[in-house]
C-alpha cells in the first residue's frame, strides 16, 4: 500500500542514512531509490538553515517517542527546492533504544502558493471560506470573518472566537524582530475538529493574523491507515499456524506466535534479524528451497527432518509462498510450517502395537483353539452371527465351522431348555450378553440333533463399543452333567430338607459406600434378631455381628465396589453354639450415572446343603478338583479376551486421531488459499480508499469540499472498510474449528464457501453459478461442511485452468431427494480420465504433479461427508466436465 501510495515514504537510520523510499519519494527529490541509499547523510537533501531545527525535532522524537510534526524544504538533484510538511515516527528495538525513523511527506509547495495568494486576499477575509481572525498583540479579537462564526456554530463550542487565539502568543511576539514579515504553523484541536493554524505577522499591520484549515478528515485518514496496519499485525501474530513472512533478504518482517513456540524461540522480537541467524543450522536444500521461492515459485512438503543445533530432530510439513508487492514484483516469501513429531511418533508407534496386536491375535487363536471349555463370541448387537471353538462345537454337535446361533436365517439344529422349558433364541445367553445385559453362572440343558442331553454352565459378557454401546458378546460354556447328575442324587437323598429350605425366601439387603443398611427383608431381619426390617435401617455389620464377621463382610463390600464386579462368598457363622453357612451374592449398586452408590446382597442358607456335600466329598474331591480348573481356565480365557477387545479400541482410536490430523492438514492447506484469496480481496479497496483520500484533498483545493460531498467520501470510505474486516471474520469463522454437530442451512454454507473464493473466480475469468430454489438444513458440522466444499471447488478452478477452458464455468445446485439434500458441483473442463476417476477420492493420489497437489483434498472431502456427516461423495462424468455429488 505504502509502495503504491502517491504520498512520500521514506525511513532513515540515527546515524543519517537513507533507508527504504517509495516511488513518490523518488518523484518528490528527482533521486532514484539507489542513489538516496548511497548518499553518506540524508542532510544532503536538507538546506542549511534548515538542519538545527530538524535536528531538534528528531531530539525530541527520541526524548518522548511521540511522531513529531515539523515543515522544511527538500534540495532536488536539479538543485530546485521544494517544501514539505513531515509526520516522523519512531521504531525502538527491544532496550528502547532507536533502530529507524519513518516519514510521511506532504508536498507543501501548493500550500506555501495558496499562503502567498491569502496573504494577497488579506484586504478581503470576509469573502473566505475558512475561518480568518485578527487580534491587537495584546491577544484581544478585533475582527473575524463570518466563517469563524460558522465553524464554532458547528462545533456546539459557543461563539467566542478567542478560542482560536494561541495561548502563547506574547512568546511568539516576543521573539518576532518586528522588521519582517513571518508566520507560523500549527495544529489546534478543537471539539471532535482538527484544524492547522497559521499565525501571520507582518510590519505593514499591528494586528495578528489568524488563518485556520479544518484537516480533521486528513488526521482521521491518517488514522484509519495506522489502524489497519496494527489489525494487520495482529492477525499475523495471532495465527494459528506457525508462519514467517520474509522480504528478499529473509530478514523477518512479522512472524506469529506459533511460529515462536514451535521452535522454542520464547518471546523474541525477531523483525529486521536474518532468518540463518536465528536458525544456522538450516540445511542447504532449504536455503534452496528458499531462493526458488524468492524466484516466484510455489513450494511444499509433507514430511521433512530438520535436526536442530541442540542435537534435537523435529519432522515438519512446510510451505514456501511468494509474496508481491504493488509493482507485482516478488516482495519475499512467506513460510508456513506444521511440526509433525509427535504424528511421526505415534505412527511409529501405531506399527509397533499392529505388530504386537497380531502376536496376541495369533496367540489367542491358540488358547481357542486348545481351550477344553466351548467359547463363543458375536460381533453383533443381536447375536445373530455366533463363531465358537472347536470345544464349543464339540459340546453343541455341530459340524467344525458350522453356524452356532439360534437367531440366524438358518439356526444351528441343538435346542436349549430351562426348568424345561425351550428358551426362545433372543433369551439364550449370548443373545442378552450383546444387548448389554449380565449373564453369570447359569445352568441350561441342552439337546443335540442325535438326541444326546448336556447340561451346561453359562456366562457371557457383553462387548461394548467406543460410544459405551453392546457391539457383542463372548461366552464360555462348560459341561457340568456329570456334576449334575451327582447334585441330583444329593438333592433326592436329601429331599426332606431342600422341601424346607424351599420354603424359606432368601435374606436380602441394600447398602450405602459407608456399610450402612438402607433395606433388608423380613427373613434378613430376623435373622439379625429384629422383629421389624425398619429396626434394621441405618445399622452396621458391626451392629449386627461379632467384630470378626463384621470386618470380613465389610472388606468383601469394600472388594465389590472397588472393582465393580459381582462375586459370590461363601460365609460361616456360629449363632448360639452352632455353626452355619451361606451362599451369598454380593455385587454395586449404580447410580443413574454409573457411580457406584453402595452395595447389594442376597444371602441363601446351605448349611444342610453344605453338611450333605461334606458327607459325600471324598465321592467327588476329583470331579470338583476338575471343575475348579476349568473355571480357572475360563476365567484366564475371559481375561485375554477383554485385553484383546481393550487393545482393538485403543488401535481403532489411533485410526481415528491419525485421520484428525489428516482433515487438520488439509485445513492448513486451505488457509495458503484462503490467504491469496484475502490478498486479492483487500487490493482494490485499498486503492480505492486511497484515491478517496487524495480526492478530498484536491476537493479542498478547489473549493469543492462541501458537506454532502464529504459525507458520501466517508460513507464510501467505511463501507471499503467494513468489507474489509467482514472479510478477516469470514476467514477465522471458517478455521474455527466445529467441536459438536449442531442445525445449519445449507444454502449459506455454501455461499459462505463461496464468498471466500468468489473474487478468485471473477479474477480468473470463470463464472460460478449457484441455483438454490429453496432453503433446505441438516445437522453436522458446517465449517467442515465447507472445508469439503473448498476443495472440490478448488479441484475444479485448477482443472479449467490447467485445460485452458475458453469460457470456465462452475454451477452449483441445491435440491432435495428421497427426503435427503443432495449437492451438485458440476464444471465444463472436460471430465476425468476414465483410468484414474476410481482413484480421484484416494490419499495423496494426485495427477497434478508433486509441486502443485498434495493428493488429500478430494480424499479429506469424502472423509467429511461420508465419516463425520454420514453423507456420500461420489464423482461422474457429464457431457461437458466432471460432476461432483453431495448427499446428506
Amino acid at each position: 500500500m505504502l509502495e503504491g501510495s502517491s504520498q512520500p515514504f521514506s525511513i532513515g537510520y540515527p546515524d543519517g542514512r537513507i533507508g527504504h523510499v517509495n516511488g513518490a519519494f523518488e518523484r518528490l527529490t528527482g533521486y532514484s531509490r539507489e542513489e538516496l541509499q548511497q548518499m553518506g547523510s540524508a542532510a544532503a537533501l536538507t538546506p542549511p538553515e534548515w538542519l538545527m531545527m530538524e535536528q531538534a525535532k528528531l531530539e525530541e522524537l527520541c526524548r518522548t517517542g511521540e511522531p513529531v510534526t515539523y515543515e522544511k524544504e527538500f534540495i532536488r538533484k536539479d538543485g530546485s527546492r521544494v517544501p514539505a510538511g513531515l509526520i516522523v515516527h519512531l521504531r525502538k528495538d527491544g532496550a528502547g533504544r532507536p533502530l529507524y525513523y519513518y516519514s510521511f511527506i506532504h508536498d507543501i509547495s501548493e500550500h506555501k502558493r495558496m499562503d502567498e495568494r491569502i496573504r494577497r486576499l488579506s484586504y478581503f477575509p470576509q469573502f473566505n471560506p475558512n475561518p480568518i481572525i485578527e487580534t491587537d498583540y495584546a491577544g484581544r479579537v478585533i475582527l473575524c470573518n463570518p466563517a469563524t462564526y460558522k465553524i464554532l456554530e458547528s462545533i456546539g463550542v459557543g461563539a467566542d472566537p478567542g478560542l482560536f487565539v494561541p495561548g502563547d502568543l506574547g512568546t511568539i511576539l516576543h521573539g518576532w524582530d518586528r522588521q519582517s514579515e513571518t508566520s507560523a504553523i500549527r495544529e489546534l484541536s478543537l471539539g471532535t475538529r482538527v484544524f492547522r493554524e497559521t499565525i501571520v505577522l507582518t510590519p505593514l499591520f499591528a494586528v495578528v493574523r489568524i488563518y485556520l484549515h479544518d484537516i480533521t478528515d486528513i488526521r482521521q485518514a491518517e488514522k484509519a491507515l495506522r489502524e489497519n496496519e496494527k489489525r494487520l499485525q495482529l492477525f499475523i501474530e495471532h495465527a494459528p499456524a506457525a508462519l514467517a513472512m520474509f522480504d528478499r533478504d529473509m530478514r523477518y518482517l512479522c512472524v506469529s506466535r506459533r511460529w515462536l513456540r514451535d521452535y522454542g524461540l520464547g518471546d523474541r522480537d525477531l523483525r529486521g534479524q536474518c532468518h540463518y541467524d536465528v536458525f544456522p543450522e538450516i540445511p542447504e536444500e532449504w536455503k534452496e528451497a528458499h531462493r526458488r521461492g524468492l524466484a516466484g515459485e510455489e513450494l511444499r512438503a509433507e514430511r521433512d527432518r530438520f535436526e536442530r543445533a541442540d542435537g534435537s530432530v523435529q519432522w515438519l510439513r512446510w510451505e514456501i509462498h511468494p509474496w508481491y508487492d504493488s509493482s507485482e514484483q516478488v516482495g519475499g516469501i512467506v513460510i508456513f510450517t506444521e511440526d509433525i513429531t509427535e504424528s511421526k511418533n505415534a505412527e511409529e508407534r501405531f506399527l509397533q502395537l499392529n505388530r504386537e496386536l497380531e502376536r496376541r491375535v495369533a496367540e489367542l487363536q491358540l488358547i481357542l483353539d486348545t481351550s477344553p471349555i466351548g467359547l463363543a463370541i458375536t460381533n453383533d448387537s443381536q447375536g445373530a452371527i455366533i463363531r465358537g471353538n472347536p470345544a464349543l462345537e464339540n459340546l453343541l454337535g455341530v459340524a467344525v465351522g458350522s453356524e452356532l446361533s439360534k437367531g440366524a436365517p438358518s439356526p444351528a439344529r441343538y435346542q436349549v431348555f430351562r426348568d424345561g422349558e425351550v428358551l426362545a433364541p433372543s433369551e439364550l445367553p449370548m443373545q442378552r450378553a450383546a444387548r448389554g445385559e449380565a449373564v453369570a453362572g447359569e445352568t441350561l440343558d441342552i439337546v443335540r440333533e442325535d438326541g444326546t442331553c448336556l447340561n451346561l454352565y453359562c456366562s457371557a459378557a457383553t462387548l461394548w463399543d467406543s460410544e459405551g454401546q453392546p457391539c457383542g458378546a463372548v461366552g464360555a460354556f462348560m459341561d457340568i452333567t456329570g456334576h449334575k447328575e451327582l447334585e441330583n442324587v444329593v438333592i433326592k437323598s436329601q429331599l426332606d430338607t431342600y422341601a424346607i429350605l424351599d420354603n424359606i425366601p432368601y435374606s436380602a439387603w441394600l447398602k450405602d459406600t459407608e456399610g450402612h443398611y438402607v433395606k433388608v427383608n423380613w427373613p434378613f431381619a430376623t435373622s439379625c434378631g429384629y422383629s421389624s426390617p425398619k429396626e434394621v435401617i441405618g445399622k452396621t455389620d458391626l451392629d449386627l455381628w461379632p467384630v470378626h464377621l463384621a470386618e470380613a463382610f465389610r472388606a468383601d463390600d469394600r472388594e465389590v465396589m472397588k472393582s465393580g464386579q459381582r462375586k459370590f462368598v461363601e460365609e460361616h457363622t456360629v449363632e448360639n453354639g452352632e455353626e452355619r453357612w451361606f451362599e451369598t451374592f454380593k455385587a454395586p449398586r449404580f447410580d443413574q450415572n454409573g457411580t457406584v452408590i453402595g452395595t447389594t446382597g442376597i444371602a441363601k442358607d446351605i448349611t444342610e446343603r453344605k453338611r450333605a456335600v461334606e458327607a459325600l466329598q471324598s465321592a467327588h474331591n476329583e470331579l470338583e478338583q476338575k471343575v475348579a480348573e476349568r473355571t480357572r481356565e475360563l476365567a484366564d480365557a475371559l481375561n485375554e479376551l477383554r485385553k484383546e477387545s481393550s487393545h482393538r479400541i485403543h488401535a481403532l482410536e489411533a485410526l481415528r486421531e491419525q485421520e484428525r490430523l489428516l482433515i487438520h492438514q488439509g485445513r492448513l492447506a486451505a488457509m495458503g488459499e484462503m490467504i491469496g484469496n484475502i490478498a486479492h480481496q483487500w487490493r482494490q479497496p485499498l486503492n480505492t480508499l486511497g484515491l478517496i483520500i487524495q480526492g478530498l484533498s484536491m476537493s479542498e483545493e478547489l473549493g469543492e469540499l462541501t458537506k454532502d460531498h464529504l459525507d458520501e467520501r466517508v460513507n464510501r470510505a467505511m463501507q471499503l472498510i467494513f468489507h474489509m474486516s467482514q472479510t478477516i471474520d469470514d476467514f477465522r469463522n471458517f478455521f474455527r474449528p466445529d467441536k459438536e454437530k449442531v442445525r445449519f442451512e445449507m444454502k449459506q454454507a455454501i455461499n459462505n464457501a463461496l464468498s471466500l473464493m468468489r473474487d478468485n473466480f471473477k479474477s480468473l475469468g470463470i463464472e460460478v453459478l449457484f441455483d438454490s430454489p429453496q432453503g433446505m438444513s441438516i445437522t453436522g458440522y458446517p465449517n467442515e461442511f465447507s472445508q469439503a466444499l473448498l476443495n472440490i471447488l478448488t479441484n475444479a478452478r485448477d482443472a479449467l485452468l490447467e485445460r485452458k477452458v475458453e469460457k470456465p464455468r462452475v454451477l452449483l445446485r441445491l435440491f432435495a431427494e428421497d427426503d435427503r439434500v443432495v449437492v451438485t458441483i458440476a464444471d465444463n473442463g472436460g471430465g476425468i480420465d476414465r483410468e484414474i476417476i476410481g482413484k480421484v477420492f484416494d490419499p495423496y493420489f494426485t495427477s497434478k504433479g508433486p509441486s502443485s497437489g498434495t493428493g488429500l483434498g478430494l480424499f479429506i472431502a469424502k472423509t467429511i461427508i461420508e465419516k463425520n456427516m454420514g453423507g456420500t461423495l461420489t464423482v461422474r462424468n457429464s457431457g461437458e466436465g466432471a460432476e461432483f455429488r453431495i448427499m446428506v
